[in-house]
C-alpha cells in the first residue's frame, strides 16, 4: 500500500539516487586528499618559517657583532669614541643609532655620546648626560650593565624618531667593575618590511613575538606592540610547539576563523617568528575537489530528475484534467462531469473528492447567498436601531438661550453600531438644569436597550426629584425591578442652578468629573454609591460645587481612560489631564473634540474597544441683578415667624412693583402652606425649620419652600367635597390645599432625605424697563 503512493515512490527514487551519488563521490574525494594536503601544507609552512627566522638571525647577528666589537674598543680606549661610532654607523645600515653610556664616576669620560641616523641619512649627535632625565637611573641602562656578553632589551617607541625601536646592549668594565655600555638602536621597520617580502600563501600572515608575548612586528600594523591572544601564548608556554591550531585568529583580516601557526625561535634572542595560515586556505584544494564531486552529483541528479519527470508526467496526466476543471470552478461554472478514475491512488481519490467538493460548493454558495441577505437585513436593522438610539439623545451642542449663562457640548461614539454609553440634559424648571453621563455594563444591543430604558426613566422621574441624589435613588429602584440579567449602569448626575452657578452632583459608581479653569485641570473627587440596578437600598452622597465664570466641567466615560494602544497600555487619567491642560483655553466643543482626537491618536491601530462619551459644560456668568434672590430666609416652624415672613414677602414684592393681585395670591398661598407645615407637618417637633427662597423673574415670581417635617405632597391630596360653602374640616389642608393648586401658576413637589420641597411659580405682567442702562455683572 505504501508503494502505491505517488509521493512516496517519487521521494524514494530521488532520495536514494542523490544520497548514493553524493555520498560516494564526496566521501572518496574528501578522504583521499584531505590528509595529504594537510601534511604538505605543514611542510611548506615550516620551511618558509625557518627561512624567515634565518634571515632575521643574520641581520640581528650583524648588529650584535658590531656592538660587541665596539665594546672591546671603547673599553680599552674610552676617550674619543665619537669617530668610532660614526664609522660603525656608516658601515652597518641596520643600525639606527649608537650610544656609549658611561657610569658616572671619577675617571670616566664626562661625555656619553649618542649618534643617531636621521630620515635623510645624516647623523645627529647629542650628549646623553645632558638629557633632562638621567640615563643612569633608567631601566635600559641598569639592565644593560649586566649584559657583558650582550643582550637584546625590550622594544620601545621612540618619541623623537616616531617609530618602534629595540636595543642591543653590551657592557664593558675596568678591573672587574662595569664602567659603561654600548647601546645599539635598531628600528623595527626593517622587520615589518621583511615580513611583507616573504613569499607567503594567499591569506597567510606573519609576525614576531618578543619574550613578553607582545608583537614586535606583524603584517597587520594595528597589532604591533599589543600582546598576543591568551590561547596563543598558552600553547607556546605549555609545550614549545613548532605548530599549533587556534580556533579563532587574532588578526581581524582572518575574520576570526581557525588558523594553523608555525613557530621558529630566533637565535640570539628570546623572540619567536610565527607564520599563520588560515585553515580554510589549507583545505582549499579539498574544497575544490569537493565542488567537483558536487558538480558530478548535480549532473547525476539532473539525469535522475529527467527520468523522474518522464515517469511523473505519465502518472499525473489525470491531474491536468482536474486543473482545467478547477479553473472552471474559479470562474463560477459548476455544471460539469469528471471522468471516473482509472486507479485507486491519490489521483483517483483526489478526483472523487473534487467531484464531491463541486457539489457541496454549489450548495454552500446558495447558503452564503441566503446568509448575505440575512446579514444585510440585520445591518439595516442595526442602522435603524442606531438612529433610534441617537434620537433619544439631545443635540451635541446647547447654549442657554434665555441669558446665555452656560454652554454645553457632548460627543458620543459607540464601539459598535449601537452602544451602552449615554448622556442627557434638560431643564427641570426655569432655574434648574439637569445633566447626566452614564455607562451601561455591556455593549451592543442589550446595552443599547438598557441605555434607552435608563434615559426614559430619568426624564420621567427628574421632575419629581429636587436633587441628583434623589433622582439616582428613584432611578435605581426602577432599574432594580425585573433586572434578572443583572445589568447595571454607572451614572453621574448633576443639577445646575442657572442663576447662581451652584452645581449639586451625585455619582452612581461613575468616573469622577474634571474641572478646568485658569488655575489648571483637576479631578473633582466625590463619594459614590453603587451602580444603578444592583442594590435597591443604595445611597448616593451629594457634592456641591459653585461654578465660577470661565470654569468648564468635563464628564466622561471609561472609554476615554481605558482606551489601549497596540502595546495594551492604557490611556489613563494622567494622559487625559495632560491633554485637557493643553487645550483648556479653547471652547467646550474644542475641548471635547481635542480629547477625543488625542485618544484616537493614542489607540491608532488598536481599534476602539469601548464606547466613548465626553460632555463639557462651561459656566459663563450668573444672572443679572434683576433676577437675583429677593428673599433667602430660614425660620423656626412657629406661627409668629410665619406671619413675620409673610409681611417681609409682601414688602419685597411691593418694592419690585409686583401687581396687588399677584401679591395677594402669593400671600394667601404661602400662608396656607406654611401654616399647614407648622400645624401638621411639624407636629411634635421642637426644633423644625422652614426655608424660603423667593426670586423675581422676567415674567413670574419664583418661590421655593423646604421643610423637614412629615412627608406631605399637596399634589396628591384629594379634591375636597364641598358641602354648602365649606370643605370637610377633618381633611388635612382641606379647602386651603385646593386653593393653593388653583392659584399658583405652577406647583411641583419632591421629597428626599432632607425633607419636603415645594416649587411655586406665579405669573405677573412684565415690569417696565428702567430709564437708564444697567450692565449686568458677569
Amino acid at each position: 500500500m505504501f508503494l502505491r503512493s505517488i509521493a512516496s515512490r517519487l521521494s524514494l527514487w530521488v532520495l536514494a539516487g542523490s544520497v548514493l551519488v553524493l555520498a560516494v563521490a564526496g566521501g572518496v574525494l574528501f578522504y583521499r586528499v584531505s590528509g595529504q594536503i594537510l601534511e604538505k601544507a605543514h611542510g611548506e609552512a615550516t620551511a618558509l618559517a625557518n627561512e624567515a627566522g634565518n634571515r632575521i638571525e643574520q641581520r640581528l647577528a650583524r648588529v650584535a657583532d658590531t656592538a660587541q666589537t665596539l665594546a672591546v674598543v671603547v673599553g680599552a680606549r674610552p676617550d674619543g669614541v665619537e669617530g668610532t661610532l660614526r664609522g660603525a654607523l656608516a658601515r652597518n645600515a641596520d643600525l639606527s643609532g649608537l650610544a656609549v653610556a658611561f657610569v658616572p664616576a671619577a675617571g670616566n669620560p664626562p661625555v656619553s655620546p649618542f649618534i643617531s641616523r636621521q630620515d635623510d641619512g645624516s647623523l645627529a649627535w647629542r650628549d646623553l648626560r645632558k638629557d633632562d632625565n638621567p640615563y643612569w637611573d633608567k631601566t635600559w641602562f641598569l639592565a644593560g650593565l649586566s649584559c657583558s656578553q650582550g643582550c637584546w632589551q625590550r622594544h620601545f617607541y621612540s618619541q623623537s624618531r616616531q617609530r618602534e625601536m629595540i636595543n642591543y646592549s653590551v657592557a664593558f668594565s675596568t678591573d672587574g667593575h662595569p664602567t659603561g655600555l654600548i647601546n645599539a638602536d635598531v628600528s623595527l621597520d626593517w622587520l615589518s618590511r621583511m615580513l611583507k617580502e616573504l613569499g607567503k600563501p594567499a591569506g597567510a600572515y606573519a609576525f614576531v613575538l618578543d619574550e613578553s608575548g607582545a608583537y614586535l612586528a606583524h603584517d597587520n600594523p594595528a597589532l604591533v606592540g599589543k600582546r598576543g591572544q591568551d590561547t596563543l601564548l598558552q600553547a607556546l608556554a605549555s609545550h614549545q610547539a613548532s605548530r599549533v591550531r587556534l580556533a579563532i585568529s587574532q588578526n581581524p583580516q582572518a575574520h576570526g576563523k581557525p588558523v594553523w601557526i608555525y613557530f621558529v625561535p630566533v637565535e640570539g634572542t628570546h623572540w619567536r617568528f610565527g607564520l599563520a595560515i588560515p585553515e580554510a586556505r589549507i583545505y582549499a584544494g579539498v574544497r575544490q575537489a569537493f565542488v567537483q564531486a558536487l558538480l558530478l552529483g548535480l549532473l547525476a541528479l539532473l539525469a535522475l530528475a529527467v527520468i523522474t519527470l518522464a515517469v511523473t508526467r505519465r502518472i499525473l496526466t489525470p491531474l491536468g484534467m482536474l486543473a482545467s476543471r478547477a479553473e472552471q470552478v474559479a470562474r463560477g461554472a459548476l455544471a460539469f462531469e469528471l471522468p471516473p478514475p482509472r486507479f485507486p491512488d491519490e489521483v483517483g481519490r483526489l478526483t472523487q473528492a473534487f467531484d464531491r467538493m463541486r457539489t457541496e460548493l454549489a450548495l454552500h454558495i446558495a447558503e452564503l447567498t441566503r446568509n448575505a441577505k440575512e446579514q444585510q437585513r440585520l445591518a439595516s436593522e442595526l442602522d435603524i436601531a442606531h438612529q433610534i438610539q441617537t434620537a433619544l439623545l439631545p443635540g451635541e451642542h446647547y447654549l442657554d438661550a434665555h441669558c446665555e449663562n452656560f454652554e454645553l457640548h457632548a460627543l458620543l461614539r459607540p464601539a459598535r453600531a449601537v452602544g451602552g454609553d449615554l448622556y442627557s440634559y434638560f431643564m427641570l424648571n426655569e432655574r434648574r438644569f439637569c445633566v447626566m453621563v452614564g455607562d451601561v455594563s455591556d455593549k451592543g444591543i442589550p446595552a443599547a436597550l438598557f441605555m434607552a430604558r435608563t434615559i426614559t426613566l430619568a426624564k420621567a422621574l427628574a421632575p419629581r426629584a429636587r436633587s441628583p441624589q434623589h433622582l439616582l435613588s428613584m432611578l435605581n429602584l426602577e432599574l432594580c425591578r425585573n433586572n434578572d440579567s443583572c445589568m447595571f449602569v454607572s451614572l453621574l448626575c448633576g443639577m445646575l442652578d442657572t442663576a447662581t452657578g451652584e452645581l449639586v452632583m451625585a455619582s452612581a459608581g461613575h468616573e469622577p468629573p474634571v474641572l478646568c479653569d485658569a488655575d489648571g485641570v483637576r479631578l473633582i473627587e466625590l463619594d459614590t454609591g453603587a451602580a444603578l440596578g444592583l442594590d435597591d437600598e443604595a445611597r448616593y452622597p451629594p457634592r456641591t460645587l459653585r461654578l465660577r465664570p470661565g470654569q468648564t466641567l468635563l464628564l466622561y466615560t471609561d472609554g476615554i481612560t481605558e482606551a489601549t494602544d497596540t502595546d495594551q497600555q492604557l490611556f489613563g487619567t494622567e494622559r487625559m489631564l495632560a491633554c485637557l491642560e493643553r487645550s483648556s483655553s479653547g471652547s467646550v466643543s474644542d475641548l471635547a473634540a481635542g480629547l477625543l482626537a488625542e485618544v484616537d491618536r493614542f489607540a491608532e491601530g488598536a481599534g476602539q474597544a469601548d464606547d466613548i462619551t465626553v460632555l463639557a459644560l462651561n459656566w459663563h456668568h450668573a444672572l443679572a441683578d434683576g433676577n437675583a434672590l429677593m428673599l433667602d430666609l430660614t425660620i423656626h416652624a412657629s406661627m409668629d415667624d410665619v406671619f413675620d415672613t409673610l409681611d417681609r414677602c409682601d414688602a419685597s414684592l411691593r418694592e419690585q412693583d409686583v401687581s396687588p393681585v399677584v401679591r395677594d395670591d402669593v400671600r394667601l398661598v404661602l400662608e396656607e402652606l406654611m401654616v399647614n407645615m407648622v400645624q401638621h407637618g411639624h407636629a411634635g417637633g421642637a426644633d423644625r425649620k422652614i426655608e424660603l427662597h423667593m426670586r423675581l423673574g422676567d415674567d413670574a415670581v419664583l418661590i421655593e419652600l423646604h421643610h423637614d417635617g412629615h412627608p406631605f405632597d399637596p399634589l396628591q391630596a384629594p379634591v375636597p367635597t364641598l358641602t354648602g360653602d365649606l370643605a370637610d374640616a377633618d381633611e388635612v389642608g382641606g379647602l386651603g390645599i385646593h386653593l393653593v393648586r388653583a392659584m399658583a401658576s405652577e406647583l411641583s413637589y419632591s421629597h428626599d432625605e432632607h425633607g419636603n420641597h415645594l416649587q411655586l411659580r406665579f405669573l405677573h405682567p412684565a415690569r417696565p424697563e428702567p430709564d437708564h442702562d444697567v450692565q449686568p455683572e458677569h
